[in-house]
Protein backbone atom coordinates (compact mmCIF):
# COMPACT_ATOMS: atom_id res chain seq x y z
CA UNK A 1 0.00 0.00 0.00
CA UNK A 2 2.79 2.67 0.54
CA UNK A 3 4.62 1.39 -2.49
CA UNK A 4 1.47 2.48 -4.78
CA UNK A 5 0.95 5.24 -2.66
CA UNK A 6 4.21 7.18 -2.86
CA UNK A 7 4.60 6.06 -6.58
CA UNK A 8 1.39 7.59 -6.75
CA UNK A 9 2.53 11.16 -5.16
CA UNK A 10 6.03 10.98 -7.66
CA UNK A 11 4.06 10.07 -10.94
CA UNK A 12 2.05 13.53 -10.10
CA UNK A 13 5.69 15.52 -9.44
CA UNK A 14 7.34 14.30 -12.65
CA UNK A 15 6.69 17.25 -15.07
CA UNK A 16 7.47 19.60 -11.86
CA UNK A 17 9.22 18.22 -9.70
CA UNK A 18 12.40 20.76 -11.78
CA UNK A 19 10.77 23.59 -10.85
CA UNK A 20 10.83 23.19 -7.43
CA UNK A 21 12.84 25.42 -5.11
CA UNK A 22 15.36 23.26 -3.35
CA UNK A 23 15.92 22.19 1.01
CA UNK A 24 12.30 23.58 1.55
CA UNK A 25 10.20 21.02 3.21
CA UNK A 26 6.86 20.18 3.26
CA UNK A 27 4.49 17.05 3.36
CA UNK A 28 2.12 15.02 1.37
CA UNK A 29 -0.69 12.86 2.25
CA UNK A 30 -0.40 9.22 1.12
CA UNK A 31 -3.87 7.89 2.02
CA UNK A 32 -4.64 8.92 5.38
CA UNK A 33 -1.17 9.60 6.36
CA UNK A 34 1.33 12.43 6.15
CA UNK A 35 5.00 12.15 4.35
CA UNK A 36 7.31 14.59 5.82
CA UNK A 37 10.06 16.04 3.41
CA UNK A 38 13.04 18.44 3.50
CA UNK A 39 13.98 18.37 0.01
CA UNK A 40 11.23 17.68 -2.67
CA UNK A 41 13.96 16.55 -5.71
CA UNK A 42 15.18 14.38 -2.81
CA UNK A 43 11.89 12.83 -2.14
CA UNK A 44 11.49 12.31 -5.89
CA UNK A 45 14.55 10.25 -6.65
CA UNK A 46 14.97 8.64 -3.76
CA UNK A 47 11.08 7.35 -3.82
CA UNK A 48 11.94 6.33 -7.19
CA UNK A 49 14.82 4.49 -6.38
CA UNK A 50 13.88 2.78 -3.42
CA UNK A 51 10.28 2.11 -3.70
CA UNK A 52 9.78 2.28 -7.75
CA UNK A 53 13.33 0.55 -8.58
CA UNK A 54 13.37 -1.43 -5.08
CA UNK A 55 17.17 -0.40 -5.08
CA UNK A 56 16.76 -2.14 -1.16
CA UNK A 57 15.08 -5.11 -1.57
CA UNK A 58 16.70 -8.29 -0.60
CA UNK A 59 15.85 -12.16 -0.12
CA UNK A 60 16.12 -13.27 3.68
CA UNK A 61 15.05 -16.75 5.29
CA UNK A 62 14.23 -14.47 8.52
CA UNK A 63 10.72 -13.38 9.33
CA UNK A 64 12.43 -10.96 11.24
CA UNK A 65 15.42 -9.76 9.49
CA UNK A 66 17.92 -7.05 11.15
CA UNK A 67 18.56 -4.04 9.20
CA UNK A 68 21.08 -1.10 10.28
CA UNK A 69 19.69 2.05 8.07
CA UNK A 70 22.95 3.82 7.72
CA UNK A 71 22.09 7.64 6.39
CA UNK A 72 19.00 6.91 6.85
CA UNK A 73 17.76 11.06 5.09
CA UNK A 74 14.16 10.97 6.18
CA UNK A 75 13.27 7.28 6.67
CA UNK A 76 12.09 6.10 3.44
CA UNK A 77 14.28 3.25 2.99
CA UNK A 78 13.60 2.40 6.88
CA UNK A 79 9.79 2.42 5.84
CA UNK A 80 10.35 -0.53 2.57
CA UNK A 81 11.91 -2.41 5.15
CA UNK A 82 8.79 -2.11 7.30
CA UNK A 83 6.78 -2.53 4.25
CA UNK A 84 8.56 -5.46 2.80
CA UNK A 85 9.37 -7.18 6.14
CA UNK A 86 6.86 -5.84 8.78
CA UNK A 87 8.60 -7.83 11.56
CA UNK A 88 12.17 -6.15 11.17
CA UNK A 89 14.05 -4.57 13.61
CA UNK A 90 15.35 -1.48 12.03
CA UNK A 91 18.02 1.06 13.11
CA UNK A 92 17.78 4.33 11.10
CA UNK A 93 20.76 6.49 12.13
CA UNK A 94 20.63 9.53 11.06
CA UNK A 95 23.83 12.64 11.71
CA UNK A 96 21.45 15.55 11.01
CA UNK A 97 19.05 16.09 13.69
CA UNK A 98 16.41 17.71 11.75
CA UNK A 99 15.79 15.11 9.28
CA UNK A 100 16.21 12.51 12.30
CA UNK A 101 12.83 14.37 13.46
CA UNK A 102 11.34 13.47 10.10
CA UNK A 103 11.78 10.14 10.40
CA UNK A 104 10.74 10.06 13.77
CA UNK A 105 7.70 11.55 12.28
CA UNK A 106 7.29 9.82 9.38
CA UNK A 107 7.71 6.31 11.04
CA UNK A 108 4.86 7.34 13.75
CA UNK A 109 2.66 8.25 10.98
CA UNK A 110 2.92 4.87 9.56
CA UNK A 111 2.75 2.87 12.06
CA UNK A 112 6.36 1.86 12.41
CA UNK A 113 7.38 3.52 15.62
CA UNK A 114 9.34 0.74 16.73
CA UNK A 115 12.02 1.77 14.30
CA UNK A 116 14.98 3.24 16.41
CA UNK A 117 16.38 6.20 15.24
CA UNK A 118 19.51 7.38 16.47
CA UNK A 119 20.79 10.87 15.85
CA UNK A 120 23.82 10.61 15.09
CA UNK A 121 27.04 9.92 12.37
CA UNK A 122 28.10 6.62 11.66
CA UNK A 123 31.67 6.92 12.21
CA UNK A 124 35.16 5.23 13.33
CA UNK A 125 34.75 6.40 17.06
CA UNK A 126 32.01 8.39 19.40
CA UNK A 127 34.01 11.57 20.05
CA UNK A 128 31.58 13.32 17.76
CA UNK A 129 32.51 14.64 13.93
CA UNK A 130 32.46 17.44 11.70
CA UNK A 131 29.73 17.24 9.14
CA UNK A 132 27.99 19.11 6.11
CA UNK A 133 24.13 19.49 6.63
CA UNK A 134 22.31 20.30 3.71
CA UNK A 135 18.55 18.80 3.79
CA UNK A 136 19.12 17.00 1.02
CA UNK A 137 20.56 13.79 0.76
CA UNK A 138 23.99 15.37 0.09
CA UNK A 139 25.08 15.99 4.13
CA UNK A 140 28.49 14.16 4.47
CA UNK A 141 31.00 14.14 7.46
CA UNK A 142 33.50 17.26 6.64
CA UNK A 143 36.00 17.25 9.08
CA UNK A 144 37.48 21.29 8.59
CA UNK A 145 35.18 22.25 6.59
CA UNK A 146 34.11 25.86 7.48
CA UNK A 147 30.57 25.45 7.74
CA UNK A 148 30.38 21.97 9.41
CA UNK A 149 28.44 21.74 12.36
CA UNK A 150 29.62 18.74 15.26
CA UNK A 151 27.58 16.13 15.49
CA UNK A 152 27.47 12.96 17.66
CA UNK A 153 29.07 10.06 16.38
CA UNK A 154 29.05 6.22 17.28
CA UNK A 155 31.12 3.61 16.09
CA UNK A 156 29.79 1.39 13.59
CA UNK A 157 31.80 -1.40 14.57
CA UNK A 158 30.29 -1.60 17.70
CA UNK A 159 26.86 -2.38 15.90
CA UNK A 160 28.12 -5.48 14.15
CA UNK A 161 28.52 -7.78 17.22
CA UNK A 162 25.32 -9.80 16.43
CA UNK A 163 24.23 -11.22 12.79
CA UNK A 164 22.85 -8.57 10.74
CA UNK A 165 21.11 -9.53 7.91
CA UNK A 166 21.26 -6.10 5.56
CA UNK A 167 23.50 -3.41 6.26
CA UNK A 168 22.58 -0.07 3.91
CA UNK A 169 25.59 2.61 3.57
CA UNK A 170 24.53 5.96 1.46
CA UNK A 171 26.94 7.91 3.81
CA UNK A 172 28.11 10.58 1.22
CA UNK A 173 31.85 9.03 0.92
CA UNK A 174 32.22 7.70 4.84
CA UNK A 175 31.66 4.36 3.28
CA UNK A 176 35.48 3.91 2.72
CA UNK A 177 36.64 4.81 6.18
CA UNK A 178 33.65 2.79 7.68
CA UNK A 179 35.01 -0.47 5.86
CA UNK A 180 37.95 -0.49 6.88
CA UNK A 181 37.17 0.52 10.43
CA UNK A 182 34.79 -2.57 10.72
CA UNK A 183 36.97 -5.23 9.16
CA UNK A 184 36.40 -8.52 10.60
CA UNK A 185 33.19 -7.58 11.95
CA UNK A 186 31.59 -7.33 8.64
CA UNK A 187 31.97 -10.86 8.60
CA UNK A 188 28.61 -10.80 10.94
CA UNK A 189 26.81 -9.09 7.88
CA UNK A 190 24.66 -11.36 5.57
CA UNK A 191 23.73 -8.51 2.44
CA UNK A 192 25.29 -5.46 2.18
CA UNK A 193 23.69 -2.27 -0.26
CA UNK A 194 26.29 0.67 -0.40
CA UNK A 195 26.01 3.30 -2.47
CA UNK A 196 29.62 4.19 -3.37
CA UNK A 197 31.69 8.10 -3.76
CA UNK A 198 33.98 8.01 -6.78
CA UNK A 199 34.97 11.50 -6.30
CA UNK A 200 38.37 12.62 -4.73
CA UNK A 201 40.58 9.71 -4.51
CA UNK A 202 38.02 8.12 -5.07
CA UNK A 203 38.22 5.02 -7.94
CA UNK A 204 41.78 3.80 -6.16
CA UNK A 205 39.61 3.52 -2.89
CA UNK A 206 36.96 1.65 -4.23
CA UNK A 207 39.57 -0.61 -5.47
CA UNK A 208 40.69 -1.41 -1.81
CA UNK A 209 37.50 -1.48 -0.29
CA UNK A 210 36.20 -3.89 -2.85
CA UNK A 211 39.58 -6.14 -2.50
CA UNK A 212 38.95 -6.06 1.22
CA UNK A 213 35.37 -7.46 0.83
CA UNK A 214 36.68 -10.29 -1.21
CA UNK A 215 38.86 -10.85 1.50
CA UNK A 216 36.10 -11.12 4.19
CA UNK A 217 34.19 -13.89 2.39
CA UNK A 218 32.02 -11.20 0.06
CA UNK A 219 30.68 -11.66 -3.70
CA UNK A 220 29.58 -8.47 -4.97
CA UNK A 221 27.95 -7.24 -7.79
CA UNK A 222 28.13 -3.19 -9.10
CA UNK A 223 25.27 -1.51 -10.50
CA UNK A 224 23.24 1.82 -10.41
CA UNK A 225 25.96 3.52 -12.13
CA UNK A 226 25.92 7.51 -12.57
CA UNK A 227 28.37 9.64 -13.97
CA UNK A 228 28.82 13.42 -11.15
CA UNK A 229 28.80 15.35 -13.87
CA UNK A 230 27.63 18.28 -11.44
CA UNK A 231 31.24 17.82 -9.62
CA UNK A 232 34.17 20.01 -10.69
CA UNK A 233 36.55 17.22 -12.81
CA UNK A 234 40.62 17.61 -12.30
CA UNK A 235 40.47 15.43 -15.61
CA UNK A 236 38.83 14.84 -18.40
CA UNK A 237 38.45 10.98 -19.86
CA UNK A 238 39.79 10.38 -23.43
CA UNK A 239 36.32 8.70 -24.25
CA UNK A 240 33.01 9.96 -25.14
CA UNK A 241 30.87 8.03 -23.13
CA UNK A 242 32.71 9.57 -20.22
CA UNK A 243 31.82 13.09 -19.32
CA UNK A 244 33.95 12.52 -15.79
CA UNK A 245 36.17 10.66 -13.95
CA UNK A 246 33.85 11.02 -11.16
CA UNK A 247 31.20 8.73 -10.69
CA UNK A 248 28.80 7.08 -8.16
CA UNK A 249 27.37 3.61 -8.20
CA UNK A 250 25.63 0.92 -6.11
CA UNK A 251 27.84 -2.24 -4.52
CA UNK A 252 25.73 -5.27 -3.89
CA UNK A 253 27.59 -7.82 -1.49
CA UNK A 254 26.63 -10.52 -0.04
CA UNK A 255 27.93 -13.73 2.00
CA UNK A 256 29.67 -16.79 -0.30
Amino acid sequence: MLTQQLLEITNNLTQAVATWPRRKPGMFMAGTRVIHYADLHSFYHQTRQIFGQRLYNFRTTSAAPVVLDCGAHIGLASLFFKERFPAARVTAFEADAALAEICRANFASFGASDIEVIAAAVWTHENGVSFAQSSDDAGHVAEGQADAVKVPSVRLKSYLNVPIDLLKLDVEGAEFALVEDCGAALKNVRNIVMEVHAMDGGPVQIGRMLARLEELGFRYVLGDLHQATWMPAETTPPFEYCRTEKFILTVFAWQT
